[in-house]
């Protein structure tokens, strides 16, 4: 499983770009989030004339996570005459792209993964991020692997740590904050440094970044997302 990354910035630290990733199989795109500096992005990574279908799979609803989405389902619908899968737990993004004014004939609205021709398994996951919001992290997987990408989460919850550490889950991509906050929205590494075992934190990548932490992280034995280009 082959995610490649759009930004991996917070939404206060927008020197980095929205943190969101994309995978491609043959002429299918796969979307994991679709923040405001997204769409540009994919416009400038990814031919879109040649994609036939494009799944965007939601975390939440923050801007720096769906800000662009209405952009790339008004593209594929007008431009070249595509329906965009949108898959949530929750009709809220219905919502949001109605209040947008987005054509409800350009895109099918899911509230799990459909069957897709890369075989691919997004299982929402329920975190603790925003009190107003219901957000989820998925375990993706498919026919090689499983890897679990947490959206935004202030915790790694329990069930997704004992997955990793019994190998179930081989990767994990993971909201990182470099602050300890008395009340968090986001994951304080020291809380990551506790659950992880040094051995095993070189397969935790560190993504949606608040600052220029990526050295310290890497002296503490995680990963850091690349992003493409």
């Amino acid at each position: 499983m082959n995610l490649r990354f759009l930004g991996k910035g917070s939404a206060f630290y927008p020197v980095y770009g929205n943190t969101g990733a994309y995978m491609l199989y043959g002429k299918e795109l796969y979307l994991l989030d679709c923040g405001e500096t997204a769409f540009e992005r994919l416009y400038e990574l990814v031919g879109f004339d040649e994609i036939e279908r494009v799944y965007v799979i939601q975390t939440h609803l923050h801007a720096d996570h769906v800000g662009s989405l209405g952009s790339l389902i008004s593209y594929f619908h007008h431009i070249l005459g595509r329906q965009v899968v949108v898959v949530h737990p929750q009709t809220t993004v219905v919502q949001l792209l109605t209040l947008e004014g987005i054509d409800p004939r350009g895109y099918i609205y899911k509230e799990t993964l459909p069957e897709n021709a890369a075989g691919l398994h997004a299982e929402p996951v329920e975190v603790k991020h925003a009190r107003d919001m219901k957000c989820y992290g998925y375990i993706l997987s498919d026919k090689e692997e499983s890897v679990y990408y947490s959206g935004d989460s202030s915790e790694l919850p329990p069930q997704i740590r004992e997955q990793f550490l019994e190998g179930k889950i081989q990767r994990i991509y993971h909201d990182t904050a470099s602050e300890d906050l008395p009340n968090p929205s986001h994951c304080y590494y020291g809380k990551m440094e506790q659950w992880i075992p040094r051995e095993k934190r070189g397969q935790v990548y560190c993504m949606h970044l608040d600052s220029p932490c990526e050295d310290m992280l890497k002296e503490r034995g995680f990963s850091v997302v690349e992003v493409e280009g």
